[in-house]
């Protein structure tokens, strides 16, 4: 074993990731929320899954009353930053009428952050919709994209003086194949047509509203993207493995890339590739989270190197695991950093790393099991937020600006 002490550069940010619908509870126009509460969704979790009140996200974990405290725990724990969203559907629950006390409560919320010393990455759109744009068949219908122009204009002007860097989507390749293809989330549709169609929508969505909002705020736009660290597997795999490494991690990237100021990397999977694009999870000589999630950190580093050819900074908006017992947690996290570290000496311009996330939330399809906060919410206690040990160790990191590490 040798021992480093590996020092991150100047200005590093440290903190961690959310979104709105998962955390803030009661958002009661969004099409999630409408999904969640139908009655062939209740019968689908009824009938499959232990515990079916858990997959209802009700009050999630009362953020939006609670942001005061969890912002506090952030501060107390080091953190110089942190990204979180905002809920369209509560921002405008009904078409043109834009709720003026919601977005009081949020400009509260972004002075808080900012009263605990947080620069703040703030996203719009992280895989929900209002209601009533769903209805209208949301990113699916280009004529659909001058709503999003509109809201994005409108907080963007209300709320330029405290964010620090703008994330216009979250994800929008896992929110079209996980809505439109695969069907796992709502409008749950099963087709490769609409999805691409939603991705490009999206991808028009972002370089329309990017140059609007840059020009309104003289901050730094980008969007939140998942990339995977995807190797070849078999005869062909090469060849296989390039396409889907297109389609997975540059499609979207290559047509934003010019209107973004930075990249934003949510960075959690790693696959072999095989024949047709079958994504292989190796059992071989890994540990795995709670949720069967491969755990991979020497992924990260390819794809930091990956995209040096962008010259464009860095900063990881996503990178988490669920883990109830919080037993791996710590490992995960140094492991990642010490892989972010080589990237950067390799010339990589990493400037910031957002753990996914600072409290335990809704998981989407997954419900309230899986556990990634490195605070507990104590679902049994009223919320009760419980500092994790994890939490303490990243505090550390967060302070000194240093990883202390054991290689092997």
């Amino acid at each position: 074993m040798q021992k480093v002490k590996l020092k991150f550069p100047e200005h590093f940010l440290w903190g961690t990731a959310s979104s709105a619908y998962q955390t803030e509870g009661n958002n009661i126009n969004a099409d999630w929320w409408a999904w969640e509460n139908s009655e062939k969704r209740k019968n689908f979790v009824k009938n499959r899954r232990p515990n079916p009140e858990q997959y209802i996200s009700g009050e999630a974990t009362d953020f939006f009353s609670r942001f005061e405290e969890d912002f506090s725990i952030a501060r107390h724990l080091n953190h110089n930053a942190i990204r979180f969203g905002l809920e369209w559907s509560r921002i405008e629950p009904e078409e043109g009428r834009f709720d003026q006390s919601a977005i009081n409560i949020y400009e509260k919320m972004l002075q808080s952050a900012k009263a605990n010393g947080l620069q703040i990455f703030l996203t719009l759109h992280h895989f929900t919709l209002p209601l009533w744009l769903a209805k209208k068949g949301g990113f699916s219908k280009k004529e659909n994209i001058i709503y999003f122009l509109r809201y994005s204009e409108m907080v963007a002007r209300r709320f330029s003086d405290y964010v620090d860097f703008w994330l216009t989507f979250n994800e929008p390749e896992v929110y079209a194949t996980h809505s439109y293809l695969l069907g796992i989330f709502p409008p749950q549709n099963k087709s490769f047509i609409k999805a691409l169609r939603v991705v490009n929508n999206i991808i028009t969505a972002h370089n329309l509203t990017a140059p609007q909002i840059k020009a309104q705020t003289g901050k730094p736009v980008s969007v939140a993207f998942h990339l995977s660290d995807l190797q070849p597997s078999g005869p062909l795999g090469g060849l296989v493995r390039s396409l889907s490494h297109y389609l997975a991690n540059e499609y979207i990237l290559r047509r934003t890339v010019k209107t973004c100021d930075f990249i934003g990397i949510n960075y959690y999977e790693h696959f072999h590739i095989g024949v047709f694009g079958k994504r292989i999870t190796s059992r071989t000589g890994h540990e795995f989270t709670d949720l069967n999630w491969s755990i991979h950190p020497e992924g990260l580093e390819r794809v930091l190197l990956n995209l040096k050819k962008y010259n464009k900074p860095i900063y990881i908006t996503e990178n988490g695991l669920a883990d109830e017992q919080d037993l791996k947690r710590e490992k995960f996290i140094k492991d990642h950093l010490f892989f972010i570290h080589r990237a950067i000496k390799q010339g990589v311009d990493v400037r910031g790393y957002l753990y996914w996330s600072l409290t335990d939330n809704f998981e989407w399809q997954h419900g309230f099991w899986p556990r990634f906060g490195l605070v507990e919410i104590d679902r049994e206690n009223s919320l009760k937020r419980k500092v994790r040990y994890s939490a303490l160790k990243y505090a550390e990191i967060c302070k000194e600006n240093l990883l202390e590490y054991e290689i092997k």
